[in-house]
């Protein structure tokens, strides 16, 4: 009985003191700029606070406000390496220029004289998207990663090297086709223009973090895709899949879903091949009932986009056809070649046969060959 109630008394203690607190997510692209904040009326009163990566023995940041001493020791090693900055007034931690190998889980100990408390972070990084290329009237979504938007959060988009605003929760939006999302944050452009193109830059800031981040879109001109029947056709995604990323392809007015990375390709359509890692949609052999608008639905965890591609299928000759034309201009030419043979070959009999003529007459001539008279004038 008194083992039990020691166990009933540990398990109190654990959960009241050391319980672990809820963990905080927080997914960021590489080369952002990440700060995870700590909550004021916890580090208030606080005689330490340390940063550490979970399952390691060493922090990476401390403030020590007994002894007045603040220390990054994780800015003398890889893999941060002069990359953090720690706030000595709130204790939050600030890693710049995020690469993949961030991706991990920072516990921050904050310690007082009456209880320890302990905070999560489970930090997701994600490649770097060097430049979304879009089609000039895509629909085109920048992500945020934050899932919901809290009172007092704050939120700025800004465009160009001049960091002109676009977008604010505390202001209008600029641009007619430009929306910002209440909940996420996500910046939406649609029927986006070439005069567009640029550095789109965020400054998130939260209670579990503040986020600075660049994307660079690239617009190009549309063109309608036109071709043969029977050839082959590539619809581009000028994107690359990566895990949990979503692509739809769909066709015609009603949108028929023809292509899915989650799913098979449309039986109905067994001349099209969908790749994996690009997510691009090639057409084989394409057909004249093929031509159509294409359109196809990307979800990453970065960027939404929504395209359109114009096909225009030319019909073209059947083998058959091919065939009759091959048929009709190589006969008449092989019988024509036949005809010379033949009129060459009865030329040359009825020449020989005079040849043979004249020998029996003893003229001494040679029809086929014959000299040029000698000159007979006297000198």
């Amino acid at each position: 009985m008194r083992n039990h109630s020691l166990l009933l008394w540990v398990l109190l203690v654990v959960d009241g003191v050391f319980g672990a607190a809820k963990v905080k997510s927080v997914l960021v692209m590489v080369s952002d700029s990440l700060t995870l904040n700590t909550n004021d009326t916890e580090t208030q009163g606080a005689d330490e606070l340390e940063w550490r990566i979970q399952g390691d023995k060493t922090f990476i940041a401390q403030i020590d406000k007994e002894h007045t001493t603040i220390s990054v020791p994780g800015n003398e090693e890889a893999p941060f390496r002069g990359r953090l900055k720690l706030d000595e007034k709130t204790g939050s931690l600030t890693i710049t220029n995020i690469k993949s190998t961030d991706s991990r889980v920072y516990e921050l100990k904050i310690k007082s004289r009456a209880d320890i408390i302990y905070n999560t972070f489970s930090v997701t990084v994600h490649e770097k998207v060097k430049s979304i290329s879009v089609m000039e009237g895509d629909s085109v979504t920048l992500h945020t990663g934050v899932t919901e938007i809290q009172r007092n959060d704050r939120i700025k988009w800004m465009f160009g090297d001049k960091d002109t605003p676009v977008a604010d929760f505390n202001g209008p939006v600029d641009g007619r086709n430009i929306h910002l999302n209440s909940q996420t944050g996500d910046l939406t452009i649609t029927n986006i223009q070439t005069h567009q193109s640029g550095v789109y830059k965020v400054e998130l800031s939260t209670s579990i973090m503040n986020l600075h981040r660049e994307l660079h879109i690239a617009v190009d001109k549309v063109e309608s895709i036109s071709l043969m029947e029977g050839y082959s056709v590539t619809l581009h995604t000028d994107v690359e899949v990566q895990r949990n990323d979503q692509i739809q392809w769909k066709f015609g007015d009603q949108g028929i879903s023809i292509a899915n990375l989650n799913g098979p390709v449309d039986a109905n359509w067994r001349n099209i091949h969908l790749n994996r890692q690009t997510g691009n949609l090639t057409i084989r052999n394409i057909r004249s009932d093929q031509s159509g608008v294409y359109k196809v639905e990307v979800n990453t965890s970065i960027v939404s986009l929504h395209r359109e591609f114009s096909v225009v299928v030319v019909p073209g000759l059947s083998l058959a056809a091919v065939a009759g034309i091959v048929v009709a201009v190589v006969l008449p030419m092989a019988a024509a070649a036949v005809a010379g043979v033949v009129y060459h070959r009865h030329k040359i009999s009825k020449l020989e046969s005079r040849r043979d003529a004249n020998a029996g007459e003893g003229t001494g001539s040679d029809v086929l060959l014959k000299d040029k008279p000698e000159n007979n004038s006297s000198s």
